[in-house]
């Protein structure tokens, strides 16, 4: 059964349990529609951090496939498994450069657990949610209007909703289904983007752009914010260039994105050993025999000591090992750029 208007209900557990959609036989209107007020907010792990900002929505309007797959979006798990919310926003003019950047970091995330929200516009918006679809991505779309085709903005994405619905993923506004938009809707959700998130992507951004306010409220938020960074001459990225100097994280990879979103497939190894577990030991073992003798020995002191100075462990491993601080340097490289360790401020740590 498809229920088109459940506004009046306040809580999840009022959808009903058989939702099965035709895809092929399914026009955009057809798709379920659900309301949540912020009173309930508190109940959702994706709309929790929206009580922590200022202006929180009095509510929320969601457009979605089945219940199944709003429940697993708004607790933000799958198949029992946390995800985490990285937004990407950038220029609606965006350049070749930004989209093939873009591409080439969701194919190389491909298979983490992340969720990919954007916000449907032209340009980066548009290539974020596609993306996402490409690589397997679960991606929420939140356009500056309301969810009706009927005034869906902009309206050459309208095919492209409907694909993002058909693929198991989400669509939020906080404006009533035929509210048309308006000029001061698109900075409003843009705060939305920001809250929810767990990090912040910013592809090409100009000097003017509305890309800035996503990135500057998500910085107001304690998000972390990533930058790909672009020709200094380049007038899409002018804007975003300029946000690296104020404290933006420089996206070279996606071990970058990793970092910032707080995953890694070397760090959770590393993570996940209980050394109250029996096969802890077997485990660290298994990590090391795939590590050079050189990067063993300073992982394993690194484990150890916890946090530590670069120059005092490099200096540690030479008079323990007899390894020259050139072959140590190397090493640590390696392990940094393996996703093992960070080196930050001077001191040397574990992944986390």
């Amino acid at each position: 059964m498809i229920f088109k208007n459940l506004e009046e209900e306040s809580d999840l557990k009022n959808l009903e349990e058989n939702q099965e959609i035709e895809e092929e036989k399914v026009s955009f209107d057809e798709f379920p529609s659900f309301k949540i007020e912020k009173k309930d907010f508190h109940k959702y792990p994706l709309l929790s951090p929206l009580l922590e900002i200022r202006d929180t929505p009095k509510e929320l309007y969601f457009k979605f496939k089945n219940k199944e797959v709003l429940n697993n979006f708004l607790q933000k798990t799958f198949n029992g498994e946390e995800y985490k919310i990285l937004t990407i926003v950038g220029s609606r003019k965006n350049t070749n450069y930004g989209k093939e950047a873009l591409d080439y970091l969701l194919k190389y995330l491909a298979g983490q657990k992340i969720i990919i929200v954007s916000g449907l516009a032209t340009g980066i918006d548009s290539w974020s949610h596609k993306f996402a679809l490409q690589n397997d991505f679960p991606t929420i779309s939140i356009p500056g209007s309301g969810l009706s085709s009927k005034i869906l903005y902009p309206a050459n994405n309208l095919k492209l909703a409907e694909e993002i619905l058909k693929r198991n993923s989400l669509m939020i506004s906080e404006y009533e289904e035929d509210k048309k938009s308006q000029i001061y809707f698109f900075p409003s959700r843009n705060r939305i983007m920001a809250a929810i998130s767990d990090a912040v992507l910013i592809v090409e951004a100009g000097e003017k752009s509305g890309t800035l306010i996503t990135a500057r409220l998500a910085m107001e938020y304690g998000k972390n914010v990533g930058i790909i960074p672009n020709n200094i001459f380049a007038e899409a990225s002018l804007g975003s260039n300029r946000l690296i100097q104020d404290g933006a994280t420089p996206v070279l990879s996606e071990f970058d994105i990793l970092e910032m979103l707080r995953i890694s497939d070397n760090q959770q190894r590393i993570l996940d050993l209980n050394f109250h577990d029996k096969n802890a030991e077997e485990k660290l073992q298994k990590i090391l025999k795939e590590l050079s003798k050189n990067e063993r020995n300073l992982l394993q002191k690194i484990i150890h000591a916890g946090n530590i100075e670069k120059d005092i462990l490099l200096r540690e491993i030479e008079e323990e090992f007899g390894t020259t601080y050139t072959d140590s340097l190397v090493a640590l490289m390696s392990l940094e750029i393996n996703g093992f360790i960070k080196e930050e401020m001077g001191e040397v740590r574990i992944l986390k």
